[in-house]
């Protein structure tokens, strides 16, 4: 495998860890360790920091296992977060002439690790004139007699667009009649209240992805997990073995109180997402002189078009330059010139919205 730079990445790289107001993040603001301590009422048991399962501890693969009807920890392997669970499957679904078949814009990986696993990509492009609608009909479309995996990412990373579970294994349905196998990433799920169920329904042909990073704003514990068929979850397994070989020992550990204390942990997120969604609707509304912007369904971003001339990636350069604020240009993350990612489930917002509308005061 040789995957092409990761530009978003490269782009946080440069300016994450040095910002004031980070408004980039796709998940809810991070988890202290001692706010996260304080949420639960104790930590894991003493821990032997050895070698662990390569399918990961059998506990949390259990406890996994519990949030999709019908599996069990024979259906669940904890990774090195949800991007390994992504290379993984990808590796062993994909090569060299086959096809995959992609939502446009994407989170890069989604793409990426096929073709550096030898394959091609069918892209089926959201368009901002329908709100970035995702029509299943047009994926189906898609598909070809060399495509071997459909994968989506729902709610969508960046646009926040969903698709209601019914219909996701219908496709999986439709999809296994021709051979084909889906991926459903959905990182974002679980961070609105109320969220739809999870695509999992035990099909052959479906696998699940999905984390601690984003809902739970654990992405230090580095914390995801494949949900699949057992005979796949074996083959990840032994896939494995040459990349992480296995989680750490105290990150599964504490996944393991995280998940059993998982409603106060995401009673914490879903204030954050509202109180961000009730703050940032209104304040890009109130500017259409800058952005243009369609109100996501789900996960922690906006995707506004900004309306000046010139390269985005510029206008967030000199944004965070001069006020601190970091926001990070769909150019670099999505290929998308003249949007913006934005990330709203954060205390930080409001100072940062207001530092951000003093430079486009000035600008």
């Amino acid at each position: 495998m040789r995957p092409g730079i990761f530009r978003q990445e490269e782009f946080f790289e440069q300016y994450e860890f040095h910002c004031r107001y980070m408004l980039a993040l796709s998940g809810v603001q991070p988890l202290s360790s001692t706010e996260l301590a304080g949420l639960v009422p104790e930590g894991p048991p003493d821990v032997e920091l050895g070698y662990t399962a390569s399918a990961g501890q059998p506990r949390l693969r259990e406890l996994v296992a519990a949030g999709y009807p019908g599996a069990g920890a024979e259906n669940v392997m904890v990774t090195v977060g949800a991007i390994e669970a992504l290379l993984i499957a990808v590796n062993l679904l994909v090569g060299p002439g086959d096809e995959a078949v992609c939502l446009w814009p994407s989170y890069q990986p989604l793409h990426e690790l096929v073709t550096a696993a030898g394959g091609e990509v069918r892209f089926v492009r959201l368009a901002p004139a329908d709100g970035f609608a995702i029509d299943l009909d047009r994926v189906r479309a898609a598909v070809t007699a060399r495509t071997r995996l459909v994968v989506l990412n729902v709610p969508h990373n960046p646009t926040g667009r969903d698709v209601p579970a019914a219909d996701l294994v219908a496709l999986a349905d439709d999809l296994a009649r021709r051979g084909v196998h889906l991926l459903v990433d959905e990182v974002f799920r679980r961070m609105w209240a109320g969220a739809r169920a999870t695509a999992w329904s035990g099909p052959r042909n479906l696998l699940v992805v999905d984390g601690l990073s984003k809902a739970f704003g654990l992405p230090g514990l580095r914390i995801g997990w494949l949900v699949g068929p057992p005979e796949l979850v074996v083959r990840a397994r032994q896939y494995r073995k040459y990349t992480t070989l296995n989680p750490g020992a105290l990150d599964q550990a504490w996944a393991c109180v995280a998940l059993r204390h998982a409603e106060t942990i995401l009673a914490r997120s879903h204030g954050l997402v509202r109180a961000g969604l009730d703050l940032a609707l209104p304040w890009f509304a109130a500017r259409p002189e800058h952005f243009e912007l369609t109100a996501p369904a789900g996960g922690g971003l906006l995707f506004p078009r900004l309306r000046h001339g010139g390269p985005v990636h510029e206008f967030c350069v000199r944004l965070v330059d001069e006020t601190g604020v970091l926001l990070a240009p769909g150019s670099d993350c999505y290929d998308m010139e003249g949007f913006l990612r934005v990330g709203f489930a954060t205390p930080q917002l409001a100072e940062g919205l207001d530092r951000l509308d003093a430079f486009l005061r000035r600008s």
